[in-house]
C-alpha cells in the first residue's frame, strides 16, 4: 500500500490545530500530546519499541540488531530508564535529565545511566537516554528503543514502560521459552494492542531448547496470544540474539543462520520498506481522534457549565466535589481490604518459612557434621573459616529455590489483589467522571488507570563467623581435640541459628519488598485518578471564574467554544480522511 506525502502533511496540520485548540481552553496535557506528535509526523520519526518481560534478552537483541554491543547487559534485570537509538554520523550518547538538562556522554558511560547498578531506581533522575549511532539500521528516520522489561523486580521499571505506550508505532515484543508466555505479559500485550499498529513476536534463546520443545512452545504461544492483536501470529520468530551478535563479531556465517537473526532482520526490513509509512500514520491519525474525543468531551463541558445560572452552577460543582470525595474515600476502604490482604500474604510466608526449616534442619545438620569430618586437618583457623563459608553456602543453596518457587506463587496472588485494587480505582475513576456527565447532560469517555506491578529485588541471606561471639579468638588458644569439640558444636548451633535467622530475614524482607511494591502502586493509581478527573474540574473552574466576572463573560465563552467544537467536529473528520487503513502483516 501506498501512503502519500500529503497524509503526512494533513496529519501534522491536524496535531497542529488540536494543540492550538487544546491550549485555547488551557487543556495542556492534550496540547502537549498533540505537539509531540506533530513533530513526530513532521520529523517522519517512527518508534519501534523492543518490549517484553525483563530477561528475555531485549537488550542483547537490540545489540544483534546493531552488530555491536552498545547496549549494556548483565546477568540482572538491568535496563531501568528508556533508551532511544537514531541514527548519527558518530557514535555517542545524550542523557536527558528530567529538568530539562543535556548532557554529551560516551557509549562506555552508558551504564552509568541506563542501568540499575550505574542508575539506581533513577538516582539521577534521568528521562531518557538517546543513543546516536551509524548503523545502517537506524537508517530513515527510524528510532529504536529499548524498555525496561515489564513485571520487573525493579518497582519504578514496569511503569517506565507502560507510560511509553502512547508513543509507540510498531513494537517487537520479545519473549523467551522458559517460562511460557506470564500472566504480566499477556497483560502487557493486551494494552500493547490498543496502541500500536503491528506487533512482531520474537522468541528469543531458541538455543536454549530443542528443537521439539521448540515447536510445542511457539504453538503454545501463537494460541495464547490476544486474538485482536496486530501481529501475524503465524510469524512467531525464533532466533538466539546471543548467537547472532557472537556471530556478528566474528564474521561466522553459519553461526549467524544457526541463530535465526536474518529471518527477523528481513521481516523488519520488509515492513519498513512495505507497512511502516501506513502504520505510523494510521497510529498517529487514531490518538489524534483519542485525544480529540478528550478535548470534545471537555468543551461540552465547559459550554454547559457555563450556559447555567451562577448559584445552579456552584451547586453542580458541590456535587461533583462531593462526589470525588466519596470516591477517595472509597479508595481508602480499598486500600484498607488490599493492605489486609498483603497482611494475611505476608503471614503465611512466615509460617512457609518456619516449616521450610523445620524440614531442612537435619539434612543441613548432618552435611555440616559430614563437612567438617572432611576438612578436620585443616589448621584451627583455616577450619573455622572453611566451615564458615559452608554455612554461608548451605544457607544460600538451601534457600534460594524455595524462596524464588514460594515468592513466585506469593507474587501471583499479589498480582491478583493488586489486580482487584487497580479494577476498583478504575470503576471510582468512571464513577466520578460519569457523575459530571450526569450534572452536565453531557457523555463522557470511561477511562482506564491502567497499571503495573513492580517486584523488589531480594537483599539475600547473611551469616555470621563461628569465632565472632564475644570471645574473639580464645578458642583457638584451646588444646586441639578440645578446640575440634568446641568448634563443631558451634558449627552444629550454628546451623540451626542461621537457618532460623535467615528465614525471618527472608520473611521480613519479603514484607518490605511488599509494602514498598504497594506502595508505589497505589500511589502510581492515586496520580492517575487525579489525572482522570483534572480536565474535568479544570473545565467547571474556568466557567466559574467567567461567570464570577460577570454573565456576559460566561455566555462569550460558550459561543467561543461552541465555535471551536464546530472546528474540532471538523477536525476529526479531517483526521479520519487522512488516516490510511491499516496495513495487513505480511
Amino acid at each position: 500500500m501506498t501512503v502519500s506525502a500529503d497524509t503526512a502533511a494533513d496529519l501534522s496540520s491536524a496535531a497542529r490545530r488540536l494543540q492550538e485548540l487544546a491550549a485555547g481552553i488551557h487543556q495542556q496535557g492534550i496540547a502537549s500530546a498533540a505537539a509531540e506528535l506533530a513533530q513526530r509526523i513532521e520529523q517522519d520519526r517512527f518508534h519501534l519499541v523492543v518490549v517484553g518481560q525483563f530477561k528475555r534478552g531485549k537488550t542483547t537483541f537490540l545489540n544483534a540488531l546493531l552488530g555491536e554491543p552498545v547496549l549494556p547487559v548483565a546477568v540482572l534485570p538491568l535496563t531501568s530508564v528508556v533508551t532511544l537509538l537514531r541514527h548519527g554520523e558518530r557514535a555517542h550518547g545524550l542523557v536527558h535529565f528530567q529538568d530539562g538538562r543535556t548532557a554529551e556522554i560516551p557509549l562506555d558511560r552508558l551504564s552509568e545511566f541506563i542501568t540499575e547498578q550505574g542508575n539506581p531506581r533513577n538516582a539521577r533522575q534521568v528521562a531518557y537516554v538517546e543513543v546516536r549511532h551509524p548503523s545502517p539500521c537506524l537508517a530513515g528516520g527510524l528510532t529504536l528503543i529499548d524498555t525496561p522489561g515489564v513485571a520487573s523486580i525493579y518497582e519504578h521499571n514496569t511503569r517506565a514502560t507502560y507510560e511509553f505506550l502512547p508513543r509507540m508505532d510498531a513494537a517487537i515484543f520479545i519473549t523467551s521459552p522458559e517460562p511460557p508466555l506470564t500472566s504480566a505479559e499477556m497483560e502487557f500485550l493486551r494494552e500493547l494492542g490498543k496502541q500500536v499498529g503491528r506487533v512482531f513476536v520474537v522468541m528469543n534463546k531458541a538455543d536454549t531448547v530443542s528443537r521439539e520443545h521448540m515447536a510445542e512452545i511457539l504453538d503454545f504461544t501463537r494460541r495464547s496470544l490476544p486474538m485482536d492483536l496486530p501481529a501475524d501470529s503465524s510469524q512467531i520468530l525464533p532466533v538466539s540474539a546471543r548467537q547472532a551478535l557472537e556471530a556478528k563479531l566474528s564474521g561466522d556465517r553459519s553461526l549467524l543462520e544457526r541463530s535465526g537473526f536474518p529471518a527477523v532482520e528481513r521481516r523488519i526490513e520488509q515492513f519498513l520498506r512495505e507497512e511502516k509509512k501506513g502504520v505510523f500514520r494510521f497510529a498517529a491519525g487514531r490518538r489524534l481522534l483519542e485525544l480529540a474525543a478528550e478535548l470534545h468531551m471537555l468543551m461540552n463541558l465547559e459550554i454547559q457549565a457555563a450556559r447555567m445560572p451562577l448559584v445552579e452552577l456552584q451547586q453542580k460543582i458541590a456535587e461533583f466535589d462531593r462526589q470525588l470525595e466519596l470516591a477517595r474515600q472509597q479508595r481508602e476502604d480499598n486500600r484498607v481490604l488490599l493492605r489486609a490482604g498483603l497482611a494475611r500474604l505476608s503471614s503465611s510466608l512466615e509460617d512457609a518459612a518456619r516449616q521450610f526449616v523445620e524440614t531442612r534442619l537435619l539434612q543441613a545438620t548432618a552435611a555440616a557434621q559430614r563437612h567438617f569430618q572432611a576438612s578436620s586437618t585443616l589448621p584451627r583457623r583455616q577450619l573455622a573459616a572453611e566451615m564458615d563459608r559452608f554455612i554461608a553456602r548451605t544457607v544460600h543453596e538451601l534457600f534460594e529455590p524455595w524462596r524464588r518457587e514460594v515468592e513466585r506463587q506469593a507474587f501471583e496472588e499479589f498480582r491478583s489483589l493488586a489486580i482487584r485494587f487497580q479494577r476498583a480505582t478504575n470503576e471510582l475513576a468512571d464513577r466520578v467522571r460519569q457523575t459530571a456527565g450526569e450534572l452536565f447532560g453531557i457523555e463522557i469517555n470511561p477511562v482506564e488507570l491502567a497499571d503495573e506491578l513492580a517486584w523488589l529485588e531480594p537483599t539475600g541471606y547473611y551469616t555470621d563467623p563461628l569465632l565472632d561471639w564475644g570471645l574473639g579468638n580464645a578458642p583457638l588458644l584451646l588444646p586441639r581435640p578440645l578446640y575440634r569439640r568446641y568448634l563443631l558444636k558451634r558449627v552444629l548451633k550454628a546451623v540451626s541459628e542461621e537457618l532460623d535467622r535467615n528465614a525471618t530475614r527472608v520473611a521480613c524482607d519479603f514484607k518490605r519488598r511488599l509494602q514498598k511494591s504497594v506502595s508505589d502502586f497505589e500511589r502510581s493509581l492515586e496520580a492517575r485518578l487525579d489525572e482522570a478527573v483534572h480536565g474535568i474540574r479544570q473545565a467547571m473552574e474556568a466557567a466559574l471564574q467567567r461567570h464570577r466576572e460577570s454573565s456576559l463573560r460566561a455566555s462569550e465563552l460558550a459561543e467561543n467554544l461552541s465555535r471551536s467544537i464546530e472546528q474540532l467536529r471538523a477536525l476529526s473528520e479531517a483526521i479520519r480522511e487522512s488516516m490510511p487503513e491499516l496495513p495487513t502483516a505480511a
